[in-house]
């Protein structure tokens, strides 16, 4: 008998509970009037939530901020398309190779800077003529003994005039004035074929400098790109490269190794002045090429 009612309990039971989530064709088949399908219709009636999140979750916002980044860096690349590019002179006295190292370094956008004028103390040099070759102006100074010319003074005139900006030496063999070297303080470089302090000076230029290193024993020697002031490769260092002296090499040996660094160094160090990447260390004064991700060389 206990089991008979227990039985009749739980079957009330179920039925309670098929009346509460039962789908209504349950209705079809159960009749029972303690059975009622309120529950269903108010499900049924309500709203309907979506399961899922509209398409703006973590993967949307990522590609938001890819596309941000992508627009920016196409802002920036229009801004310095649209900036106009740093006017540089450059010095020569002989066949010029610096110079159109550095005329290549412009052409392909490796510094962002054009020739304005070409200056020499040597007007019948090569860097003169093949500047002339194509319509880069020329200026000589200083003039000869006895013949009339530009003066300190009328060369930072002239510089001005055509929108200068930096100054580089590049094999110029002459005493820079000081009217010039305060002109363009910080803002010229001299390229010297030696490991700087050593082999430098008055008179140490081209291939005596070579003709020196190999005599010295020097195990090492380079190219040296510093400031210029009014004293002879006496400007704060920039940079330097450096490659072996192989015992046997002679000083022709030497300077084919150190101008093939001084194509590239120049180039590199040029880029970072007329980006304005180089800056001055407080402690002392020295200059470091801050490279464009941030970092001091």
């Amino acid at each position: 008998r206990f089991r008979r009612r227990r039985a009749r309990v739980e079957c009330r039971s179920a039925h309670r509970l098929v009346g509460i989530v039962a789908t209504p064709l349950v209705d079809r088949f159960v009749s029972s009037p303690r059975m009622s399908t309120a529950p269903m219709t108010a499900l049924s009636s309500a709203p309907r939530v979506p399961n899922r999140r509209p398409f703006d979750g973590p993967c949307t916002r990522k590609t938001k901020s890819a596309r941000a980044a992508r627009s920016r860096c196409v802002a920036a690349r229009a801004a310095a398309d649209a900036k106009p590019k740093a006017k540089v002179a450059v010095f020569v006295s002989g066949g010029g190779s610096n110079l159109r190292a550095l005329h290549a370094a412009m052409e392909d956008g490796r510094v962002d800077a054009e020739v304005a004028v070409v200056v020499s103390n040597i007007p019948s040099c090569g860097g003169v003529e093949w500047s002339r070759e194509r319509g880069i102006p020329t200026l000589t100074y200083p003039p000869k003994k006895g013949e009339d010319g530009l003066t300190p003074d009328a060369l930072v005139a002239e510089l001005r005039a055509a929108g200068v900006g930096y100054v580089l030496l590049a094999g110029y063999l002459r005493l820079i004035p000081p009217e010039l070297c305060r002109a363009y303080e910080d803002k010229m470089l001299n390229i010297h074929p030696a490991l700087l302090p050593a082999f430098g000076g008055k008179g140490m230029h081209g291939h005596h400098v070579h003709e020196a290193v190999v005599a010295s024993g020097a195990r090492f020697t380079g190219p040296t790109v510093h400031f210029v002031n009014e004293e002879f490769d006496k400007g704060k260092i920039v940079a330097q490269r450096t490659t072996r002296v192989a015992p046997g090499e002679t000083a022709d040996d030497v300077a084919a190794n150190v101008l093939r660094l001084e194509h590239e160094v120049f180039s590199h160090v040029v880029s970072a002045l007329v980006d304005g990447r180089i800056r001055f260390r407080e402690t002392d004064g020295v200059p470091v090429i801050v490279g464009e991700d941030g970092v001091e060389e």
